[in-house]
């Protein structure tokens, strides 16, 4: 292996978490009144909406501002899919590169999620993007779950994601374990929260607590492998 060419490698994964980072910021956030199933964000109700009558209220809601903030969320979406592609599997084939036991393959696992979660992800906001200029009283249940299980599985998936890494970090000696323990948080909030909804179609506080525990983890990343990655390299043949 050589040294420099890994050492490179790590810092390029930090540079990545700082870009993913960065492009989350930008993608913004709303809170909106009236949505149905206790939710807050427009965003997320209507990636989970379970009915044509839950999309209607995020269509009503705000005055047709949360509709507006969608449409353009959905415009930023399609790169921030391609950026936390290219992150999460630039990180598991790193992970995999310098792990020689049989956890290689958890990395590897983790890029397969990644690549599926981005499929769901795109046929998802093509179809929130019909579903935010539907008019009022036209969206039909049919719709909410054309958009509902691709997202479940896009969330599962980016949970599993966070599983099969978390247990590569957190098998190590050292600080690396702190992205670790956060990563296998994440997955257990999202996974409860992602089958709390595929059995009771509501807001559930497990995912967007565990993209908090996400966030964590990849600030740690961001910061450690792109400033000190001779040091996150000797977490592993140490």
């Amino acid at each position: 292996m050589n040294w420099m060419t890994i050492e490179g490698q790590t810092r390029g994964v930090g540079i990545l978490a700082i870009l993913f980072i960065l492009y989350s910021l930008w993608m913004g956030h709303m809170k909106a009144s009236g949505l149905s199933a206790g939710y807050t964000s427009p965003v997320l109700a209507l990636e989970l909406a379970a009915s044509g009558a839950e999309i209607d209220a995020i269509n009503r809601s705000e005055g047709g501002k949360a509709s507006e903030f969608i449409q353009k969320q959905l415009s930023k979406d399609f790169g921030y899919i391609v950026v936390y592609i290219v992150f999460f599997s630039c990180l598991a084939l790193l992970l995999t590169e310098l792990i020689s036991d049989w956890s290689k393959y958890l990395s590897l696992g983790g890029v397969l999620c990644a690549v599926m979660a981005g499929v769901f992800d795109v046929i998802e906001n093509l179809r929130m993007l019909k579903a935010a200029s539907t008019p009022v009283g036209a969206a039909t249940d049919s719709l909410a779950n054309s958009i509902r299980y691709p997202s479940l599985a896009k969330w599962t998936l980016l949970f599993v994601f966070c599983l099969l890494v978390g247990l590569t970090l957190a098998r190590l000696r050292g600080w690396l374990l702190i992205p670790g323990l956060a990563f296998l948080i994440a997955a257990l909030f999202g996974l409860s929260g992602v089958t709390l909804n595929l059995l009771r179609p509501k807001f559930y506080w497990m995912v967007p607590a565990s993209v908090g525990f996400l966030g964590f983890g990849m600030i740690c990343i961001a910061i450690t492998f792109t400033l000190w990655p001779p040091k996150v390299l000797n977490q592993f043949f140490a």
